[in-house]
């Protein structure tokens, strides 16, 4: 879009959202209310950011702890820093004052809304825990993400009755009354784009609405998981979640070796997770009937074990391992250096090879014994010990032993000196099935990573926030939620679609967005939809919906690709911490002439029927239900309709800079 009409456009835009047309801005979306500071969200990251460094279990200066609750309270060598609500006698808050002595940080002076934030936080304590002697995650408690004392749901509740049942639990507890069900339309809106990535049509949306069928919502649910939309969506989130964004080229590998292929077919079969992430470790496309791209996971990342081991380790622990490289994770206890080293060791025996069927991924049966050196420069082995506690007794060489690589240990031999192989070697001990082996046979930290992934797609938080965080630093919000959903799923056999029926068909999915003047409750409450951003790839079907091009057979003209192509590039975001829409964003939106050729009047596109419909307000109703899937209320047709008369010397213009203000709107752009 040219400068001057996008200027034109953004006035425009600034006159609908002045008359509240539009709900949202792209760049401010609803904030959760804050009760007062917590120590999670408030004022764990200030310490972390400026005071564990030296007060933590890396250096502990002072003897003083302060990356854990459990730490500040216990105190350091000179005694308690911590007064239960008089912040005047609280070390950890007196030396944070301008002028103090001893003064922390050294030679550094906090920010006066953190030094409050503390403060405020000191005054809500009436009276402290008791303090143990025991280290807050030693092996021998529980781990952080069990519910303590669990009450199952009722044996008579439907799957997603239960779900509601512990969401409901926390709320009643809490005092906080959640928002109604909502509509139809909205309903469909959300769930096409959390299940198919894409909005439904005018056709589909007047089929559902329709429907006199008291189970339409569940028929629509499951008419969308038996859809290929359905496996093409989810292996777009999970291309990203597996193998990360790294660009075009090597997406066009992935679709080339079988990658996609692979996650889709998973996806469409509705194939147990712990089967497909079985398959994606072993990387031996001949034990299955999967398509060979299984390998591809491990084939990309061309013999970098460490890039191999912090990859899998979130989707099959559910929490990043790369703090743990050089030491123990400084903030989640219960995660170790040898936990890291171990994860690498499984993959390290693993070499990329091409044979005449294709590419492969070999594997040694000798070799591979690394040791990794602590922060006291002490040599430890790396042992097969993961961080769900399975341990794998391995031989080790003696010292200066040289081992000798013989056919009899393999069940597929490696070819003798420099001749290519026929196939990939396969050892009788594979480290690689070792792990296979440990994540998914009783883990339920594997069950509970694609659950907590899951609920942050559709509920827009996971239950544990980030969702590859899942640690003692960031403990669940609904933990026997989690214990009860991640069991179920097991028991239903990893069935991912089970999983989404599940989510899709309780009351705490299909709330209302927050509405009111009223600020919300805090998001982790699920008290009511919360806005999500859509990805790039659902931003960019939604946009060939909205201005009539059919996203179920797209061209494959260049100028679709681009565009598809430039909203990664602009929105490569998926599952973001913290979501902060940014000025190149707007820039892309405003002034792509990819995003304009939409909007060019061609043969059955929105332009043309709009061009071709003369009374306004018919035009005006036909552009909401074409971008937003709903009417426009009264002072949105008024604003929508003084709009278009300023035009009428130009009603090409107008309608396409009317377009261009709703499908750049924060509206079109999130799902609610």
């Amino acid at each position: 879009m040219k400068w001057q009409t996008a200027h034109s456009a953004t006035k425009m835009l600034r006159r609908i959202v002045f008359l509240g047309i539009i709900q949202y801005s792209l760049f401010g979306m609803v904030q959760a209310e804050q009760t007062g500071p917590d120590w999670q969200t408030n004022i764990e990251p200030i310490l972390n950011d400026h005071c564990v460094k030296c007060h933590g279990p890396l250096k502990r200066k002072a003897d003083l702890d302060l990356s854990t609750f459990h730490g500040l309270i216990k105190g350091g060598e000179n005694g308690p820093i911590l007064t239960a609500g008089t912040p005047d006698k609280s070390p950890v808050y007196t030396v944070l004052l301008e002028g103090s002595d001893p003064h922390m940080p050294p030679k550094k002076q906090l920010e006066t809304e953190s030094v409050q934030l503390i403060r405020e936080w000191i005054l809500h304590f009436k009276e402290l825990p008791a303090v143990t002697t025991e280290a807050p995650w030693a092996e021998t408690t529980p781990s952080p993400l069990e519910p303590g004392d669990f009450i199952a749901p009722p044996a008579s509740l439907s799957p997603s009755q239960a779900v509601d049942y512990f969401i409901k639990a926390k709320l009643t507890g809490t005092g906080i009354s959640p928002t109604p069900v909502c509509d139809d339309r909205t309903f469909q809106r959300r769930l096409y784009l959390d299940l198919i990535g894409r909005p439904p049509t005018i056709v589909e949306s007047e089929r559902f609405l329709r429907s006199g069928s008291l189970k339409k919502r569940a028929e629509e649910v499951d008419m969308l998981l038996e859809s290929e939309s359905f496996a093409v969506h989810f292996t777009e989130l999970f291309d990203v979640f597996l193998m990360e964004r790294r660009g075009k080229r090597w997406e066009d590998q992935r679709r080339e070796n079988g990658w996609h292929d692979f996650l889709k077919s998973a996806f469409a079969e509705n194939r147990p997770w712990d089967q497909v992430i079985r398959q994606i470790i072993l990387a031996r496309p001949d034990e299955t009937k999967s398509t060979p791209g299984s390998l591809w996971f491990l084939y990309e990342r061309e013999d970098n074990h460490q890039a191999m081991a912090e990859a899998i380790a979130p989707i099959v622990f559910g929490t990043q391992i790369k703090c743990a490289q050089c030491h123990d994770h400084p903030l989640a206890h219960e995660i170790k250096q040898g936990h890291y080293w171990a994860m690498v060791a499984a993959f390290n025996r693993s070499k990329n090879v091409k044979t005449p069927n294709g590419v492969g991924i070999a594997e040694s049966a000798i070799g591979g014994f690394i040791s990794f050196a602590n922060l006291k420069k002490e040599s430890q082995p790396a042992t097969l010990t993961f961080l769900n506690g399975v341990a794998v007794e391995e031989k080790r060489p003696e010292p200066d032993v040289k081992e000798s690589d013989l056919p009899e240990y393999y069940l597929i031999a490696p070819p003798e000196g420099e001749q290519a192989p026929e196939k990939p070697s396969i050892p009788k001990f594979s480290r690689r099935e070792v792990l296979a082996d440990a994540v998914t046979q009783k883990n339920p930290l594997l069950a509970r990573s694609m659950v907590n992934r899951i609920w942050a797609l559709m509920m827009g938080r996971g239950i544990v926030h980030p969702v590859d965080e899942m640690n003692s630093k960031h403990p669940p919000s609904h933990p026997a939620l989690l214990h009860w959903l991640s069991a179920h799923f097991a028991e239903h056999g990893y069935e991912v679609h089970h999983l989404v029926r599940t989510i899709a068909l309780s009351e705490t999915y299909q709330r209302s967005a927050w509405g009111g003047s009223n600020r919300p409750h805090a998001v982790d409450t699920f008290a009511w939809a919360v806005e999500k951003p859509l990805s790039a790839e659902t931003a960019f079907r939604s946009l060939l919906i909205a201005t009539g091009h059919d996203p179920l057979s797209p061209s494959t003209g260049t100028e679709v690709a681009a565009l598809r192509q430039s909203f990664i590039e602009h929105f490569p975001d998926l599952l973001p911490v913290e979501y902060n829409a940014t000025l190149q964003q707007a820039m892309f939106l405003s002034n792509s002439p990819l995003v304009q050729s939409l909007l060019e009047p061609s043969a059955g596109n929105t332009t043309e029927k709009l061009q071709n419909i003369e009374h306004f307000d018919q035009r005006i109703r036909q552009a909401f239900l074409s971008v937003y899937g709903r009417w426009p209320d009264t002072e949105e047709s008024e604003a929508a309709r003084q709009f278009l008369t300023e035009r009428n010397d130009r009603p090409e213009e107008g309608i396409q800079q009317l377009l261009w203000a709703l499908i750049t709107s924060a509206e079109f752009l999130t799902n609610h």
